[in-house]
């Protein structure tokens, strides 16, 4: 297909900028980017005048099947949340109820201009039949964990090694991780079994980390030592995907910046659960790789991405008074370029670039009473982190195929689930 006449975002010199180009995309790769490229024979044209092409949103930690807890137990804090709310409710779920969750949430990611998410959860072989039949782009795990006894640590062990051994080799669009569940709910034998299976498979490890004031005790109780030095005792030398870091130190930078490690953000999660915000702009200045992530909806209200962009900068004002701290083109680099390094995926997707896979979205930016918001226009990358919606993306290109255009979904019966979680 060809895009032509879009605002596209291009990546330069550590800048972000937009410029009038056209698209090329020949299979599931970007093939060429420049102004006014001719249509070839067979090729369909998308017209993105009045629109913003960019990289497709890479959600970096989720729990997609965790749809159905959208706006329920508002007001407790993380441990009374997860302990007395959560997951009692979990432990009753069927696997089809986690089949049918996770493609509400698919819908909402597609329709709001994710193109890759890090989900974090069980039932896994469900999800990935969700995320095979959307055509969604996707890291998925079986979250371990033994703080609740051994014998089910075991069967948690060996589902993430039946998950990862019956995948389809020539499905690039599904990777894997190894997700030890947070260090405060896993000992040190289940850290050890975690690090064994990351090398074992060459996979990456994903794990809660700081998230709540409550955690710094608990894992020193538990290791013995501090969370980002136990971090390292297991981890080092092997890319972890750290979500939260709520309550990182200067100490732990120090350790961490000479980790292969990065930080998935979530910040309305923290505020809802009362964890407080990450120091987003003291973490990359100390070097350490920031994206952006949703948490479950039970916590994070929605999978909008662009509300997570609008939140993220606005939290890092409360934080920074009159001092130099991120902008809107870091917030934009946080959800494309720096979550594909975040998810070791930077070679594939990311950016709009000749060569990496097409994975792309189209925002309408075009003067309208829908985009009331965006009037007047008087700086694109301003106006997509802080006064789009996700509701503002026309269509949503995956791999090269299209897979939402002009509001329309395809591959999935959106009125059915829709339906089905409307009862």
């Amino acid at each position: 297909m060809l895009i032509k006449n879009g605002n596209v975002i291009i990546f330069e010199n550590d800048d972000v900028k937009v410029k009038n180009l056209d698209v090329r995309i020949k299979g599931s790769k970007i093939e060429e980017i420049a102004n006014n490229l001719l249509p070839e024979e067979g090729e369909k044209v998308i017209d993105a005048t009045n629109k913003v092409v960019m990289p497709g949103l890479i959600n970096t930690h989720a729990h997609i099947a965790m749809s159905i807890f959208r706006g329920t137990f508002e007001g407790s804090d993380l441990y009374t949340w997860l302990s007395e709310k959560i997951w009692p409710i979990e432990a009753k779920l069927t696997e089809e109820q986690v089949y049918d969750a996770s493609m509400l949430s698919i819908i909402e990611m597609i329709s709001t201009g994710t193109t890759c998410v890090n989900d974090h959860y069980f039932f896994s072989k469900k999800i990935r039949e969700a995320l095979e039949e959307s055509k969604m782009r996707a890291v998925i795990t079986r979250v371990l964990m033994d703080s609740d006894g051994e014998e089910t640590s075991n069967s948690r062990i060996q589902e993430f090694v039946d998950l990862y051994e019956t995948r389809d080799d020539n499905n690039e669009l599904i990777t894997y991780t190894v997700s030890p569940h947070g260090l405060y709910t896993c000992s040190d034998k289940l850290l050890e079994t975690s690090r064994e299976l990351a090398i074992k498979y060459n996979l990456p490890i994903h794990t809660h980390f700081l998230e709540s004031i409550s955690e710094i005790e608990d894992i020193k109780r538990l290791h013995g030592d501090t969370a980002a030095k136990v971090l390292k005792k297991y981890f080092d030398g092997i890319h972890t995907i750290l979500a939260h870091g709520v309550k990182l130190k200067d100490e732990d930078l120090e350790i961490l910046k000479d980790m292969d490690c990065g930080i998935a953000h979530n910040p309305i999660s923290n505020f809802r659960l009362g964890c407080k915000i990450a120091d987003i702009t003291k973490y990359t200045n100390y070097g350490i790789n920031v994206a952006l992530g949703t948490d479950g909806q039970g916590s994070g209200n929605n999978l909008d991405m662009f509300e997570t962009m609008k939140i993220a900068g606005l939290a890092q004002g409360g934080i920074h008074e009159n001092e130099e701290r991120i902008g809107s083109k870091d917030i934009i680099k946080m959800a494309t370029i720096n979550g594909a390094k975040l998810l070791g995926l930077e070679d594939k997707i990311g950016s709009i670039e000749v060569g990496k896979k097409a994975d792309i979205i189209i925002v309408d930016i075009s003067p309208k009473l829908d985009n009331i918001k965006m009037l007047p226009n008087n700086d694109v990358i301003s106006n997509l982190v802080y006064n789009t919606e996700g509701n503002s993306v026309d269509t949503s290109i995956i791999n090269g195929e299209i897979l939402m255009e002009s509001r329309k979904i395809n591959f999935v019966d959106t009125e059915k689930i829709i339906s089905k979680f409307a009862k």
